[in-house]
């Protein structure tokens, strides 16, 4: 995917792939210095990396040479929605590491924003960030607040059953015309470059007129088209992201259950765990996971009974450590009963089953 051929400046495009769920973006975010080398003689400059988690690596020119970066398709909005905006520290660490604040720059238009790339000192740079964050800080986090009213309504995260035939573009087509928040309003800043295959010239330019026809007729396919957006204005861009979600079926947001943060289910789409690596490295969805089965082997009443008869059969062995006959025969039932256990748990025996032979083999 490779951006349209215009000028770029400091501004800040992003793209989408529905089909491979992808989420394309170019930002002119790059490690701002406290001083860098410019070489004048020979009109270089220090080239800047960004690396992030979830991104693939590109070097970044100020202003000049963009390389888009991907993600999946939605992970900005959803940052967004779960970032910790209650000071500039973690607000940058949730969410602004990745994406630059340069996306606030048409957020208020009444706003001077104001940044370099050459501040003399860590210090000078620390403190302009601040004040910048710290001028929009109330603006942001009323959007973000915006935002979770509208997914909430979207997504029918409160579970509203006469909202459950609808689709999730039905509601977000319903929630602008009844005016239910303040999201009708955010796509002000976005202008859009539109996708006129210009990309697939280089690709299809070869190929004759009705080869390319019928390419297409044998394939039963189109040429997907990828509008490209460009914006400075945070609650533009996800306006735009949250409309292009809206139009995708089978890829909800939904609200963990476990920590409460928003995410996109991975494989199964009445997944209730997120899959976010907490400090323990373990997801929700892996403890969450584990803690199910617990729950469901702590009710189940053959698994009780294993238990009981086990400890049972266990203290009897250790109390009469001579008798062979008694060892062979507990190692004996250990074998055949992990079978059962297995194969109740493989749905090849029922619960029942299992629990009238334990009771019938202690």
């Amino acid at each position: 995917m490779e951006l349209p051929e215009v000028t770029f400046f400091d501004d800040f495009y992003f793209w989408f792939n529905t089909e491979t769920k992808k989420e394309y973006y170019a930002t002119p975010l790059y490690f701002y210095k406290a001083d860098y080398h410019l070489d004048t003689e020979n009109k270089l400059r220090d080239v800047y990396y960004k690396e992030t988690e979830k991104t693939d690596n590109g070097l970044k020119h100020p202003a000049s040479i963009y390389f888009p970066f991907y993600e999946k398709f939605g992970l900005l909005l959803l940052r967004f929605l779960n970032a910790d905006l209650s000071d500039y520290e973690t607000a940058n660490k949730t969410f602004f590491y990745a994406y630059g604040f340069e996306i606030l720059k048409d957020l208020d238009k009444d706003y001077k924003f104001e940044l370099s790339n050459n501040y003399g000192s860590n210090e000078n740079y620390l403190k302009a960030i601040n004040k910048i964050f710290e001028d929009l800080q109330r603006n942001l986090i009323d959007i973000q607040q915006e935002l979770i009213k509208a997914v909430t309504y979207i997504y029918n995260l409160d579970n509203n059953k006469a909202l459950d035939k609808y689709t999730y573009a039905e509601r977000f087509a319903v929630y602008l015309i009844k005016r239910m928040g303040k999201l009708y309003s955010y796509y002000k800043n976005d202008y859009i470059m539109r996708d006129s295959y210009s990309r697939k010239y280089d690709e299809f330019s070869n190929n004759s007129e009705y080869e390319i026809l019928e390419s297409l007729n044998t394939k039963n396919m189109l040429i997907s088209m990828s509008d490209t957006h460009k914006s400075n204005d945070l609650s533009s861009i996800c306006y735009a992201i949250l409309e292009e979600l809206s139009k995708t079926p089978n890829y909800p947001i939904k609200k963990c259950q476990s920590c409460g943060m928003y995410f996109i289910p991975t494989s199964k789409v009445d997944e209730i765990y997120c899959d976010y690596p907490k400090e323990n490295s373990k997801s929700c969805r892996d403890l969450g996971a584990f803690q199910s089965y617990t729950e469901r082997l702590k009710n189940n009443k053959a698994m009780g009974e294993y238990r009981r008869t086990y400890q049972q059969k266990f203290m009897q062995v250790r109390k009469d450590k001579n008798n062979t006959k008694l060892t062979k025969d507990f190692e004996t039932w250990k074998i055949k009963a992990k079978e059962k256990i297995n194969d109740m748990k493989k749905g090849k025996l029922t619960e029942d089953e299992v629990y009238v032979w334990i009771l019938n083999n202690k």
